[in-house]
């Protein structure tokens, strides 16, 4: 038997157990030596330069307990803002990725700070692809229509893959089917928050699921109904120029709320700061 903790609160394990915590400890000790944090609007935002996604994603995905990450946008901090349930699922995350040059220029400008971004898309594809390296299956749900075809061009593209299904299903419905599929990692796109309430309600009850993430309308790109921005646009951080000129109606709210409210949010609450 081996003791860990520290006085009163020291726990007494067979060494097994013991061996198995330690090793668990300290991969998850490497993986937040690697993540610096700031919190926006209420919400923790993970900065992790997208070179050690693939190492962290590794560690994930051999743990012993399903992950959950997301990759949060200004908009999905404007709407946390407003809805206190969202923002506590958000802060339970294992992982916020920065997905929106928002984002990262107010942390810059307000906090003097570097957040990494990374968008949801490229985040969706080192997950498959880390997968692929390691053996694990994936599962495709949500979408509309294009599940499918997103699960077909990801396994084009890292042959490796194992896909453990695809389904534009409701999310009402499709928890009894994974778990029959036993899936390592599942991708959801049924939007934002709804793939986040899902994932948060869901998630730990599918056996063998190890990692999960919303990713919105990454199957669109990927399933070739939508084309993503040139690189230019992406680099810089205005791909969302790109997408507004695809879906102008579907988008502008969304654009209103990402380049106007966010910031107007943001430096108010960081002149609050000082105020206090």
């Amino acid at each position: 038997m081996i003791a860990t903790g520290f006085g009163r609160g020291r726990i007494v394990m067979p060494a097994d157990r013991a061996d198995k915590f330690f090793v668990d400890f300290l991969k998850g000790f490497r993986h937040h030596l690697r993540v610096k944090t700031l919190k926006l609007l209420g919400v923790r935002i993970d900065s992790v330069p997208r070179k050690d996604l693939e190492g962290i994603f590794t560690e994930m995905l051999n743990g012993r307990k399903f992950q959950h990450i997301a990759t949060v946008n200004p908009e999905f901090l404007v709407a946390a803002h407003r809805d206190p349930v969202f923002r506590k699922i958000l802060n339970k995350t294992d992982l916020n990725l920065c997905d929106g040059a928002g984002i990262s220029l107010m942390a810059k400008l307000l906090y003097g700070r570097k957040i990494h971004r990374t968008t949801g898309v490229d985040v969706a594809e080192i997950l498959c692809r880390t997968a692929a390296k390691q053996g694990k299956s994936v599962y495709f749900l949500g979408g509309f229509g294009v599940a499918h075809l997103a699960a077909v061009r990801m396994q084009k593209k890292f042959p490796n893959l194992r896909v453990a299904g695809a389904e534009d299903g409701d999310p009402e419905a499709c928890s009894k089917l994974l778990k029959s599929a036993n899936p390592d990692v599942i991708l959801v796109a049924f939007g934002a928050p709804k793939q986040e309430f899902w994932l948060n309600e869901f998630g730990d009850q599918i056996p063998g699921l190890k990692l999960g993430g919303g990713f919105g309308g990454t199957f669109d790109f990927w399933a070739g109904k939508l084309r993503r921005a040139p690189g230019f646009f992406q680099k810089i951080g205005l791909e969302w120029c790109w997408r507004l000129g695809q879906e102008p109606r579907k988008r502008a709210p969304r654009i209103w709320r990402a380049v106007c409210v966010f910031p107007f949010l943001a430096i108010r609450e960081r002149f609050e700061k000082k105020e206090n």
